[in-house]
């Protein structure tokens, strides 16, 4: 027979409360993201005051030195503002021209037609239809079109494009011209033994003709009057080297100085005074503490990281070594996760250049020598392989792998062709030059 009854036991559970999500979402912000976050904060809280505040600096124990030094620079200041488009550039030169009213007003109108990489958009019988106008002058618009600068604005295809600026250029490879008149297939793959034949022409002159065509630029107008607005990285740790100690510091500029505003902190000491201001308060005190905690939080993983990659500051990327989260969590008594949120996001300024903290965790690759070597460093040292071979006669994957295995370094013909492809450099047929 089934019946109710109360049942008391104790259970171990644990839960996440208001503040603890808070500070876990403060550790997960950059620098620029954090200003942004304290700004909306003190905006619906009156309580919390923000205040212009210096690069703080923090100090490390034993080889890594927390050195001292502040500035109050801003970065974001020096950005430019938003330059001109396209369209407003190409109008410019057409202004100044010596042409007619009607054939301005056309060029004009076709300006506005180019897409961001300087290619015509608009078909020009479309063009006839809606401005009313023949064939021959809606080409004599776009004859004006193609003669401004970039080389290669206004062109409808990219063969169009490549002999707009072949034709501008008084020293253009000979044969050139013919070759990509010839049909842009026959360049990928490219051989000049095959190509010189079509063309009759020697190989030499050939391999010449393909290496000037490669030179070209496909897309004239891609860093022109683009749309897309610049990306600033403004890191959140800057690394330095002074008399041979690492000194870290936060780079704080930009990001305010939060506290208790004063005026209020009378109130709060009066029993009288209203319960949402008490809870505004413990509003602003928490935000307080998360700010504190992701300071100190994100200086012991930095530290923790450069301890175990010491080569870095002296060799630079090529002296990284296999790191995992799991070893930094582990070395400052953290979980895991927390590890993981505070290099979110987060960017390191270093002698070598600025990085993504991420960058410092890298996956290993086993060596004869039995230890391992960082991913980073074994791509880094591909691309040194590949620099130093002949034109004529450069590296297959399957010579590289075994160059590579004879410095201790194993690894596959796919992953070397895994790797290459990631550093972007073509295949040895395509790299291969004849002549």
């Amino acid at each position: 027979m089934l019946g109710m009854q109360l049942v008391q036991e104790q259970r171990v559970r644990l839960s996440i409360t208001p503040e603890m999500k808070q500070s876990i979402h403060v550790l997960t912000l950059s620098s620029q993201d954090l200003a942004r976050y304290l700004q909306d904060a003190a905006s619906d809280n009156p309580v919390l005051e923000i205040e212009e505040t210096t690069a703080r600096v923090a100090r490390l124990p034993a080889r890594l030195n927390r050195g001292g030094g502040s500035s109050s620079y801003d970065p974001l200041l020096q950005v430019r503002g938003a330059e001109p488009t396209l369209e407003q550039l190409l109008a410019s030169q057409i202004r100044v021209l010596a042409l007619s009213a009607r054939r301005r007003a056309i060029a004009i109108y076709l300006a506005g037609c180019v897409n961001d990489e300087g290619y015509l958009t608009v078909d020009l019988t479309e063009v006839t239809s809606l401005l009313g106008i023949s064939m021959d002058t809606a080409m004599a618009g776009l004859d004006v079109l193609q003669s401004l600068d970039p080389a290669g604005v206004g062109a409808r295809s990219l063969c169009e494009c490549l002999l707009l600026q072949i034709k501008r250029d008084p020293s253009a490879a000979p044969y050139a011209e013919q070759m990509v008149e010839a049909g842009l297939e026959a360049l990928v793959p490219f051989h000049p033994g095959r190509a010189g034949t079509r063309l009759a022409i020697t190989s030499q002159q050939a391999q010449k003709a393909y290496d000037y065509i490669s030179s070209l630029n496909p897309k004239p107008c891609r860093s022109i009057g683009s749309k897309e607005y610049p990306h600033y990285i403004i890191p959140d740790v800057v690394v330095a080297v002074r008399n041979g100690v690492t000194c870290i510091r936060l780079c704080s500029a930009g990001i305010p100085r939060v506290s208790i505003n004063e005026e209020y902190a009378h109130w709060f000491r009066d029993p009288s005074t209203d319960e949402s201001w008490l809870a505004r308060t413990a509003e602003a005190r928490a935000i307080i503490r998360s700010v504190y905690l992701r300071r100190g939080t994100l200086i012991r993983v930095v530290a923790a990281v450069l301890e175990e990659q010491e080569r870095f500051m002296s060799e630079g990327p090529s002296g990284l070594k296999s790191l995992s989260m799991t070893a930094i969590a582990d070395k400052i008594g953290m979980h895991e996760s927390t590890v993981s949120r505070a290099v979110h996001g987060k960017y390191v300024q270093t002698p070598h250049g600025v990085f993504e903290l991420k960058a410092f965790f890298t996956s290993g690759i086993a060596t004869t020598q039995g230890d391992q070597m960082s991913a980073s460093a074994v791509k880094l040292r591909l691309k040194a392989l590949i620099a130093t071979e002949r034109a004529d006669r450069p590296f297959s994957d399957s010579a590289l792998a075994t160059l590579l295995q004879k410095e201790g370094i194993i690894l596959s013909r796919r992953t070397v062709a895994k790797y290459r492809e990631e550093l972007q450099i073509l295949s040895s047929l395509e790299r291969k030059r004849w002549g």
